[in-house]
């Protein structure tokens, strides 16, 4: 006759291995705890949906002619003639040729690949071209914009701000304090 209690030892350590590949092992020590640590479980938040990248048409036309963006997040335009940002921080706009773009908040970043004419009104603003800037009127303070090409003129009413031109400037009018103003070699 077979001893019962061997090969009900082997089940139970067979069993036991099968078993361990699912759950945690401190399950099946008799008198023992869960060692894992709780997890945080993320909440999900909603983010804002910008509107999907357009190819600039092939006739030139703009593919807008009058956007404003004032929510928080990321956003990709085309060409534009008209383009509003207003808000204050965590948006972020890449555009192609701008018209006019108009700039009312503070901590706002827009980069283009050329602007005919910015109006900016806010605070620590970031504005790039990566090629000439038109007319800029800089109403605030530490604003950055820089231009990687020519401006052809420049107005600053407002102290702290820096812009720069690697191709140059056309017309230059300080009226502030501090106000950094070069091109670039």
């Amino acid at each position: 006759m077979v001893p019962r209690r061997p090969i009900a030892i082997a089940v139970a350590l067979a069993l036991l291995a099968v078993l361990s590949g699912c759950t945690p092992l401190s399950f099946f020590i008799v008198g023992g705890a869960s060692t894992a640590t709780p997890t945080a479980t993320r909440t999900a938040v909603a983010e804002p949906t910008p509107e999907p990248t357009r190819t600039p048409s092939p006739s030139g036309t703009p593919d807008c002619v009058t956007r404003e963006i004032t929510q928080a997040g990321t956003y990709t335009v085309g060409d534009c003639e008209n383009l509003t940002v207003s808000g204050s921080g965590s948006i972020t706009v890449t555009a192609g040729k701008i018209g006019t773009l108009t700039v009312r908040g503070d901590s706002l970043q827009v980069y283009a690949l050329s602007i005919k004419k910015v109006d900016l009104q806010g605070q620590l603003d970031n504005i790039q071209t990566s090629e000439d800037l038109g007319a800029l009127v800089v109403t605030g303070d530490r604003n950055v914009i820089t231009c990687h090409g020519l401006s052809s003129t420049v107005v600053v009413n407002g102290n702290d701000n820096t812009v720069t031109a690697d191709g140059g400037f056309g017309t230059v009018q300080d009226n502030g304090q501090r106000n950094a103003i070069s091109a670039l070699p």
